[in-house]
């Protein structure tokens, strides 16, 4: 078994949902992510959280990885964050414009961009 392409922790105290994306998600990944997602921020109220997303170890993204990240955007936008936080490196200016592009796509207006 492989590691988790993912984490996820809800710091209550900072009221902070941290998250880190590695790679590329296979299909049966994403599922999985989007049922623990789903799991761990259906308690939290979302509206006071900020949802914290390392993108530093993020693959650059083929069509359909970028519809599953468009329907993680559509969730998150759901969900109701107060703010949504990418963290990329420097050298990830491809990426950067893949998660400012898709953020647009679905919606997802409260979003920071920024280099960790």
């Amino acid at each position: 078994m492989s590691q988790n392409p993912y984490s996820i922790e809800v710091n209550q105290t900072i009221k902070t949902v941290h998250m880190a994306v590695n790679g590329v998600f296979s299909q049966a990944e994403y599922d999985s992510f989007i049922k623990e997602y789903v799991s761990k921020t259906s308690s939290i109220q979302a509206s006071s959280y900020t949802l914290k997303v390392d993108c530093t170890q993020m693959a650059l993204l083929g069509p359909g990885e970028v519809e599953k990240l468009k329907g993680s955007f559509v969730r998150y936008k759901e969900t109701g964050f107060a703010k949504v936080i990418f963290g990329i490196s420097l050298q990830q200016t491809i990426i950067k414009m893949q998660l400012g592009r898709v953020a647009r796509e679905a919606g997802l207006n409260n979003v920071d961009i920024v280099v960790q």
